[in-house]
């Protein structure tokens, strides 16, 4: 890869950047370059009175970064799959899919 920056698109919720953080680290057991994340705003995190129902679906936590993808403003957008809707944008496909393993020191929290 020649570029000099990678920069990686996500939702500034704690879990999106949970899950950026962790394709940042595998990111760079391959790439030794600078790689960014930018903290993308939707519009499910801006309409917080109405159902998500009623301002167009669980889509609209992944638009906008969708859109920053397909305009070169990003190079990779990472979601929550909770986020994604069952049909994809047919300009863009999943590349790859983080799992993230939760062990909780206390059996109560299961």
């Amino acid at each position: 890869m020649n570029k000099k920056k990678i920069i990686i698109g996500a939702r500034g919720s704690k879990l999106a950047i949970k899950y950026a953080e962790l394709a940042i680290r595998e990111i760079k057991k391959f790439y030794n370059g600078k790689i960014e994340l930018k903290k993308i705003i939707t519009k499910g995190d801006k309409i917080l009175n109405r159902r998500t129902s009623d301002i167009g679906g669980k889509g609209e936590f992944v638009k906008n970064i969708e859109k920053e993808l397909i305009t070169k403003k990003i190079d990779i957008a990472v979601h929550s799959l909770k986020d994604m809707e069952s049909e994809q944008n047919e300009n863009l496909m999943v590349g790859a899919y983080v799992c993230l393993l939760y062990t909780s020191p206390s059996p109560r929290d299961s």
